[in-house]
């Protein structure tokens, strides 16, 4: 009976539980578990560890937090003698002397169709911008971020529903069987590494809070895209009567007007071209609700008023 091969995972938010969980039954050592630091929360400023680092104690598992991957971790890490590490949403990016420690190197998996979409915010930037087709990409990690071979990937359909949260989800699910699959022929030896067309790469910036505020002076289809893309955080929001307001869901309205006018009550706003039709609104401190639901206890939307982009 062959060994079973010692695996380190790398991941942090509650999306990343998936294909662990997958490793973790499908016969794989687990011999240790990276994830970010405990975070103080504002109630009671508690400590507050990551999904990952929450299952992977209940599961009596080694559990490692280190602030910054230094000389100090790489030994730690060294110690733990991994034959491969894999790597989804780790939050960290990882040094090069790392890259080497396992036998098989470190394994992605990235939430695109690589070269399309490198960085921090892939799944949101394609919503973004209107892209029909996303998928996953697993890579053999090398020291430039996201450039390094492709080992598999999968397609992965946009539709005018899609949204980031619904997005991430799926990605998180269907790599579950890409990534077990993938592991068994690269671990012995039967992959093929492909190298990716550096010259067709895009980048996916990280999301900017400055660029979350909703610009009525927009056409309708492009806020409705950066609504769907960035739901549920960090969320796209406006200002009125000094309380901030967040956009949950919208759809498109033809009925026309200056940018940021409110046409309607309980809620259509002009943008630059046609019109937005507020479905599920969040007032600042309270909970995320339907609109209907928002007008029974809020008049405070005047139709005529303007809401002003700063």
């Amino acid at each position: 009976m062959p060994q079973k091969k010692r695996l380190v995972f790398f991941g942090s938010p509650v999306f990343a539980l998936p294909p662990l969980k997958t490793l973790y039954l499908g016969g794989y050592e687990i011999v240790g578990i990276y994830s970010q630091e405990p975070k103080k929360k504002s109630r009671g400023m508690k400590q507050v560890k990551t999904p990952v680092h929450q299952w992977a104690e209940s599961q009596l598992l080694p559990v490692f937090t280190p602030s910054k991957l230094n000389d100090d971790s790489l030994d730690e890490f060294k110690l733990l003698k991994p034959d491969i590490a894999i790597l989804f949403a780790y939050g960290k990016l990882i040094p090069s002397s790392w890259l080497n420690v396992p036998l098989f190197g470190f394994v992605n998996i990235h939430a695109s169709l690589l070269p399309h979409w490198r960085g921090a915010a892939p799944v949101q930037r394609s919503i973004e911008n209107a892209d029909k087709t996303t998928g996953i990409t697993i890579m053999k990690m090398n020291d430039s971020l996201d450039e390094g071979p492709i080992i598999s990937s999968q397609a992965i359909a946009i539709n005018s529903k899609t949204t980031g949260k619904s997005l991430i989800d799926q990605i998180s699910q269907e790599s579950c069987s890409l990534l077990f699959n993938t592991l068994k022929e690269y671990l012995s030896g039967k992959s093929l590494l492909t190298e990716q067309d550096h010259l067709k790469s895009t980048y996916a910036s990280k999301i900017n809070k400055s660029e979350t505020q909703i610009n009525w002076s927009l056409t309708n289809i492009e806020l409705e895209l950066k609504i769907r893309a960035f739901y549920p955080y960090p969320a796209m929001w406006f200002n009125y009567k000094g309380i901030r307001f967040k956009v949950l869901k919208a759809k498109l309205s033809q009925a026309g007007g200056s940018p940021g006018l409110i046409i309607e009550t309980p809620l259509t706003i002009a943008c630059q071209k046609g019109s937005l039709e507020i479905l599920e609104i969040q007032q600042e401190g309270k909970k995320a609700m339907s609109i209907d639901q928002f007008k029974l206890g809020n008049h405070d939307f005047i139709q005529g008023d303007k809401i002003i982009y700063e």
